[in-house]
């Protein structure tokens, strides 16, 4: 008894001490480097020889084959968080501690400092248990840890309602080929296995087997750099930052600190105006990038360099091909990256940064391989091309690739720090970092001129923007000054920034930040945009598709080309109760806020109407004539108008996105509360009850247009009451608003002139009306059709840093 009770003891203890397994290290392979590792291929396991233990260091996750779907979102490349860590062991055990960097104390004080790091929760990743001890070093076991889903996977397919999955474990593993080890980083990768039941559409569009998906995931363990100076963020600079809370502070300063991200730029002479660099940025394109595609990225790219110079750096940032063999994932290097998904979608620049400093230690560009053939699309739809016996317009693909040189350029700047600039398309195409749409012009000829359709270099604003955030200091010159007399300069050359939280806001207020918008009056530029439609579809026809091609699809070329003023509109409806104004800072030389004069208000309104008149919302009677229902093979998709009669091409519904389109710009509610304020404020300015007269007198004209007009004319007329039923009940509009919505209503329902079908239509809208006002909660307005997809010229984008 007393034999075993000692045995059981001695295995309590020996489990306890951690030398529960007996390990002949040498008979596996070795990889020495940042964290030393040891393989056991046949038995699928990987041990960490852990011996350096409370010293920070970075754990960065990352998807390197993905799901390929833009829906799902879930890409190639795709990097996860960068994480500070440490290894602490305890009893048994390493835990890997993903240290709060949020709430930090920047004290002397060693009790100060605890009281801080005690108040905040910290996170153990995982706890790895010793197997083996030698001197110093632990020897732990961490094949569960890199076979666990790292990267999210089957929260973000059940986010994305595409199924509830979960690691099946015998079926994934260490991935062999992509597990290796460098001095200062070390990175292993594994096949990792997700089953489960329920696959939605954009899961079972991409996988052989939807109820089995198998993705690779990388896990990077990277030693932190010596600290990069910090350098201030200001909102006027626009530039992606790092924030935390110093609770060693002054009660008198601002407790939240922000720091801008950028990568290390050091000169050699730091004396000189302009100074060869220490160690340039180097970015290296996906060799998998074809031809033409490679060249146009790169010499995008390379367009950086002019900025670097005009901030002092000679030879400071370049772009080539990777060589041979590179590991895209691998921190050490920038890169491209050539990303396919089954349908079109987001580019996007993501980065490493040392969450200490902000310092961008990787940029990591992902460009979506489907995104060129919208561009292509769009110049065919307006050159018609394809005249028989003739070969294709060079334009197409001269702007399809132009368009790529600037979307290189713009993800780029992502990846050194630069965010989203969307005043800059008013002032001259001042930045890439802007969304872009293609200026095309048409002569008094009728011929269309692409010269100027995308800008093909790197911007004033830019240039700027990269002085603030990686130039230097004059001899004799604080850093604090550099900065504020480089802000202040860029203000005084004309230039402006304003990003995306005020640009994409459906209540935007800014009359020139949009997106893929472009001349420095909205308004204005849509009129031409109308103008040029216009005459593109009074000529569109069967040249517009290739020979041999079904004429169904004649639909997916003039979607885009009916619908190429959408952007446009949206920037139009922002001067409607809008406000001009800039991130501006006590002392600079920023003008102060000022509401949208009323000849501009006024004048966007009356182009606002003009997009809803039956006579631009018409579908020409030679198109409709050329596009027959859908062949066997090639069924209606996103990129389709949608329809409510059924196979044929319904010549309604392309009137009826741009209608709605129209009124939920129009009366979004913050909006429609701004209009009615803007008039307590300033009589000249538009008030709400003069917009409703306005947009109800143009609706509900007696005069009745012939053929499908007519019907365009009805379906107006309805959309109008069923967006004003909406605000009326819009919880966010104000009550004064409401009530006078409410009122409008009435009067429209004592609109009864008419005869026929017009007095059938506006009896049935007044019963409408009626029957809401009586009893509203037991009314349904129509489903709004979906308008056909224009991602990614424009719509919301996911957030990885930015993207489009």
């Amino acid at each position: 008894m007393n034999k075993t009770r000692y045995l059981l003891s001695f295995l309590m203890l020996l489990a306890i001490s951690g030398y529960s397994q007996n390990l002949d290290l040498s008979k596996m392979s070795k990889k020495d480097g940042f964290v030393p590792f040891y393989l056991d291929e046949e038995k699928g396991k990987i041990y960490l020889e852990i011996s350096s233990l409370d010293k920070e260091f970075l754990y960065v996750n990352s998807l390197t084959a993905g799901v390929g779907s833009n829906d799902i979102g879930l890409d190639r490349g795709q990097l996860g968080e960068d994480r500070l860590v440490e290894f602490r062991r305890t009893g048994n055990k390493i835990f890997l501690v993903h240290k709060n960097v949020g709430y930090r104390a920047y004290t002397s004080n060693p009790y100060e400092a605890k009281s801080i790091q005690d108040a905040f929760a910290e996170s153990i990743l995982w706890g790895f248990e010793i197997v083996q001890k030698d001197g110093d070093k632990f020897i732990v076991e961490a094949t569960n840890f890199y076979l666990q889903d790292a990267h999210g996977v089957s929260e973000t397919l059940s986010r994305s309602r595409q199924g509830t999955y979960r690691v099946d474990a015998s079926r994934s593993g260490l991935y062999f080929p992509m597990t290796k080890n460098f001095p200062k980083n070390t990175e292993v990768e594994a096949t990792i296995t997700l089953t489960g039941t329920g696959a939605g559409a954009y899961l079972r569009s991409v996988t052989p087997t939807p109820e089995a998906v198998s993705v690779r995931m990388r896990h990077s363990f990277i030693e932190l750099p010596d600290l990069y100076a910090m350098r201030k963020f200001d909102p006027r600079a626009g530039y992606f930052f790092i924030s935390y809370q110093d609770y060693t502070t002054p009660i008198a300063e601002p407790i939240v600190k922000r720091f801008i991200s950028r990568h290390r730029l050091e000169k050699k002479d730091p004396n000189a105006a302009v100074s060869e660099v220490v160690e340039p940025i180097v970015y290296y394109l996906d060799r998998g990038t074809p031809e033409p595609v490679a060249s146009a990225l790169i010499e995008g790219g390379n367009w950086w360099a002019q900025a670097f110079e005009a901030a002092g750096f000679k030879n400071a940032f370049r772009v080539e091909l990777a060589p041979e063999g590179m590991d895209l994932m691998d921190v050490r290097y920038n890169v491209i990256q050539w990303i396919h998904r089954s349908t079109r979608g987001w580019s996007y620049g993501s980065s490493v940064r040392d969450p200490r400093t902000g310092e961008i230690l990787k940029g990591q560009v992902s460009l979506g391989s489907l995104r060129v053939r919208q561009d292509y699309l769009i110049a065919q739809g307006l050159l018609q091309p394809f005249e028989e016996g003739k070969p294709a317009d060079p334009k197409m693909m001269e702007m399809a690739l132009n368009r790529l040189k600037q979307l290189s350029a713009h993800e780029i700047g992502h990846t050194i720090g630069v965010a989203h600039s969307y005043a800059t398309s008013a002032n001259g195409r001042a930045s890439v970092m802007d969304y872009p749409h293609p200026v095309v012009t048409e002569t008094a000829s009728g011929e269309l001129d692409f010269s100027q359709a995308y800008d093909l270099k790197i911007g004033e604003w830019d240039k700027w923007a990269i002085k603030y955030g990686y130039g230097t200091p004059a001899q004799g010159q604080t850093e604090e000054d550099f900065l504020e007399k480089t802000l202040q300069d860029t203000y005084a050359a004309g230039f402006e920034f304003i990003t995306d939280s005020d640009s994409r806001d459906p209540s935007g207020v800014h009359p020139r930040s949009h997106l893929w918008d472009n001349g420095a009056s909205a308004p204005a530029e849509m009129m031409r945009l109308l103008k040029l439609r216009e005459s593109r579809m009074k000529s569109f026809g069967l040249n517009a598709i290739r020979t041999g091609e079904p004429t169904a699809i004649l639909e997916e070329v003039f979607v885009p080309l009916y619908l190429m003023h959408r952007y446009q509109l949206e920037a139009t409806s922002k001067l409607i109760g809008g406000v001009d104004y800039t991130y501006k800072v006590k002392g600079d030389n920023q003008p102060n806020q000022k509401w949208i004069p009323s000849k501009d208000q006024n004048e966007a309104l009356s182009a606002l109407l003009t997009t809803i008149s039956p006579a631009q919302l018409e579908v020409p009677a030679a198109v409709l004539a050329l596009i027959p229902p859908r062949p066997y093979g090639y069924g209606r998709n996103r990129e389709t108008f949608p329809s409510r009669t059924g196979p044929t091409f319904d010549p309604i519904a392309p009137a009826e996105n741009i209608v709605d389109a129209t009124f939920s710009f129009l009366f979004e509610s913050g909006r429609i509360n701004r209009v009615y304020l803007q008039n307590l404020q300033d009589k000249s300015l538009p008030g709400f009850e003069t917009v409703l007269n306005q947009i109800t007198a143009q609706v509900f004209s007696n005069t009745m247009p012939g053929g499908l007009k007519e019907e365009i004319k009805l379906m107006t007329e309805a959309k109008y009451v069923d967006h004003l039923i909406a605000l009326s009940k819009d919880a966010n509009a104000s009550q004064t608003v409401r009530a006078i919505t409410r009122m409008h209503l009435e009067k429209i329902s004592d609109m009864t002139s008419g005869s026929g079908i017009l007095l059938a239509h506006r009896t049935y809208l007044n019963d409408k009306i009626d029957t809401y006002l009586e009893l509203p909660e037991e009314l349904t307005a129509q489903q709004v059709l979906k308008i056909p997809d224009g991602a990614p010229i424009g719509l919301e984008e996911m957030s990885c840093d930015f993207d489009y």
